[in-house]
């Protein structure tokens, strides 16, 4: 009977929160409400629909019109496509459903300027996000001006004569990507789509940033944050940061921005840790117990053992993809866009992809002065870094990022507090800015004496160094001491070595050269303090076989997230939890409600844990997935709960904010109100 009912409670819902939450027009729905021969300037209204200005015999004479009426919302409307707006953003969900062509082609080209063939390489594809910021429009050579994930360039609107996007006026875009700045982190939202139409996710960039407090913000660059839309494309139009929130003082994601020429605190113990407490420990993951293989690889070879997992974890959905299962290849190499599965390589063994990867792709690629794809040495975004030749997902960098930050808040933080690297960016976009052996010495050469080429050389602003210590050179300039990108000799000349050098050259950790500070800016740590956990103090990270309480939650399946305490469950006991915390090690465990009393039976949202361990003590808050209302059980309060926080009528917050991740996916989207009115009807 009580399915009964909650099933016709789920149908009335149905009705109160129908699929789709905007009414904003699509491409077809423009076509049939232009009212204009040539070029209409319209009104797009915040209601969905659009409002006829004027009719105009050219383009310039509507751009000019747009530019000296005083509405925001007007849109430049030709052939029944939205060709230009006064602020808008493009939403290319539909990029690669609308030609054959481009199915073929898999991605969307970002020229140097509107009119040349120039690309530097940079290109992205129809993904989530799916939103860029409109910033120009050429409409001779039919190229809009865009900024997305760092970079600043022109897209064609039409290939083959198919829209490649539509361009959505602020006035529609009811769902921008965003990042959300709460008391303990910075989370960046990308949306299905900015119609809000397909929910979102969140992606956990790093703990909250000094420079900025909680609030909503927007930025298509994760460095300078606006608090409103319009405003962030009047500076982008300017090309300023005047504006934004931070203009003096940009944020630079420590665990994006870390180069790959350095060495993680962790051991292969606590990797394999962390890879088995987020996968179940899945045996049948391609990721199971490889900690050695990337410590190994990150020894021998100068590449950053969690960086290289992070990016593993992302590509291969932390080892179960298809490519993973199949081929061992747990990086996506050679899996191109238009045909991932067949063109992808296929390794002996999980290991032998790592130490491959490690090698001939980051060392002797990537990672190399002088390769092709280098744009840096670290993920970086659409700008710069690994992310503008490795990934044609704009946030991809950030997504990989992302576990690095998982991993590391798993442990208290213990890398950040430790071990913590100076970061410093070029400053601007040059021609070369070389590295030199001594300050203001010589460059850093081929052995060969009859190649003079100067490889090693930056050019891309916000290349990430790592700042070992500083030298003020005869010039009268401070030179920072940085860990060398490529793999040196002891007398700091490139090697003869490649990528397919047998056997394979190890990295010289003891390559150290000079970069000018003229050209390079330091970045400060942007987290003024960290969380202190007193459940650890000792000065190494823990491993699995010390009995720290992060440990002992960690080894009990659960996970300690700042102050809460996840993977539990619906329908855990009380005594279920307390006897595998004390099973592992704990010497008392309390639970209580949330108002301090004595808890018996079922667990819920809310409940408070109290983990002892000799004279150490930690008091968590429980999240109980799903069950977002703290009563215990999933049933259409949290459908409704869920659904009204996506919509932002209402929304969540610490445990029980949490709780709404029901798919585990560390965001709260469509999909897991979907999940829960499955759960509850039983399917």
């Amino acid at each position: 009977m009580k399915k009964n009912i909650m099933l016709l409670l789920l149908i009335a819902l149905f009705i109160v929160f129908p699929n789709s939450s905007v009414s904003a027009m699509k491409p077809w729905d423009v076509r049939s409400n232009q009212h204009c021969d040539n070029i209409e300037l319209a009104i797009a209204k915040s209601d969905g629909g659009l409002e006829k200005v004027n009719c105009y015999d050219s383009y310039s004479e509507a751009k000019n019109a747009m530019y000296n009426t005083n509405n925001d919302d007007l849109v430049i409307i030709e052939n029944g496509v939205i060709i230009d707006a006064k602020y808008a953003v493009i939403d290319y969900d539909i990029s690669f459903s609308s030609s054959e062509d481009l199915k073929n082609h898999g991605y969307i080209d970002v020229y140097n300027n509107s009119t040349g063939s120039g690309t530097d390489g940079n290109y992205i594809r129809s993904t989530q996000p799916d939103d860029a910021v409109v910033i120009d429009y050429d409409y001779n050579s039919k190229r809009i001006k865009i900024k997305v994930s760092g970079l600043i360039g022109w897209i064609d609107k039409y290939y083959g004569g198919v829209s490649l996007y539509d361009v959505v006026p602020l006035a529609w875009a009811k769902s921008p990507q965003s990042y959300i700045v709460d008391d303990n982190s910075i989370n960046h939202v990308l949306p299905g789509n900015v119609y809000g139409e397909k929910g979102n996710y969140t992606v956990g960039l790093d703990l909250k940033p000094n420079m900025l407090n909680p609030g909503t913000y927007y930025s298509y660059d994760g460095h300078y944050f606006y608090t409103d839309m319009k405003t962030l494309i009047n500076d982008y139009k300017n090309n300023t940061y005047a504006s934004s929130v931070n203009p003096n003082n940009p944020y630079y994601n420590y665990y994006q921005y870390l180069s790959y020429r350095t060495k993680t605190i962790y051991n292969a113990d606590n990797i394999n840790q962390f890879i088995n407490l987020r996968t179940g420990n899945n045996t049948s993951s391609k990721l199971y117990n490889t900690g050695e293989a990337f410590i190994n690889a990150q020894n021998n070879y100068g590449i950053n053992a969690i960086i290289m997992l992070s990016v593993g974890i992302n590509e291969s959905a932390w080892g179960t993809s298809r490519i993973a299962q199949d081929k061992n290849n747990l990086f996506g190499l050679r899996a191109v866009d238009n045909n991932p599965y067949l063109a992808s390589d296929g390794f002996a063994s999980p290991a032998d992809c790592i130490d491959t990867y490690a090698y001939s792709w980051l060392s002797y690629g990537f990672v190399q002065p002088g390769d092709w794809r280098f744009k840096g040495a670290n993920l970086g975004n659409k700008r710069e870094g690994l992310n503008v030749k490795y990934a044609s997902t704009p946030t991809w960098g950030e997504e990989a990022a992302h576990f690095y930050y998982e991993l590391d808040k798993m442990f208290d933080f213990q890398e950040r507090k430790q071990n913590q690297y100076t970061i410093a960016v070029l400053n601007n976009n040059y021609d070369a800015v070389y590295a030199k052996k001594t300050p203001n010495g010589a460059d850093i050469d081929n052995e060969n004496p009859n190649n003079t080429a100067r490889y090693y050389k930056y050019q891309v602003v916000d290349s990430a160094v790592v700042v070992l210590g500083e030298e003020m050179g005869n010039d009268g300039v401070v030179w920072y001491k940085i860990q060398s990108d490529p793999t040196l000799t002891p007398n700091l000349s490139y090697t003869n070595a490649d990528s397919k050098t047998v056997p394979r050259y190890n990295y010289n950790w003891n390559s150290q050269v000079y970069v000018s500070s003229k050209y390079f800016r330091k970045v400060s740590d942007p987290v003024n303090s960290y969380p202190s956990d007193n459940d650890s103090h000792s000065t190494e990270p823990p491993a699995p076989g010390e009995k720290s309480i992060s440990t002992i939650i960690s080894n009990a399946n659960y996970q300690k997230q700042n102050d809460l305490i996840t993977g539990i469950g619906l329908g855990t006991e009380v005594n279920q939890i307390m006897s595998n915390i004390n099973n592992q090690g704990a010497s008392e465990v309390i639970v209580t409600d949330a108002n301090g009393n004595p808890k018996s039976g079922r667990l819920a949202t809310g409940d408070k844990i109290t983990i002892k361990k000799d004279s150490d003590s930690v008091t968590l808050t429980i999240v109980v997935t799903g069950d977002t209302s703290g009563d215990g059980e999933v049933s259409a309060v949290d459908y409704v709960r869920i659904k009204n926080h996506i919509m932002e009528t209402s929304r969540l917050g610490g445990a029980y904010e949490k709780a709404a991740d029901f798919n585990n996916d560390g965001g709260i989207s469509a999909s897991d109100y979907v999940k829960v009115k499955n759960y509850i009807m039983g399917q």
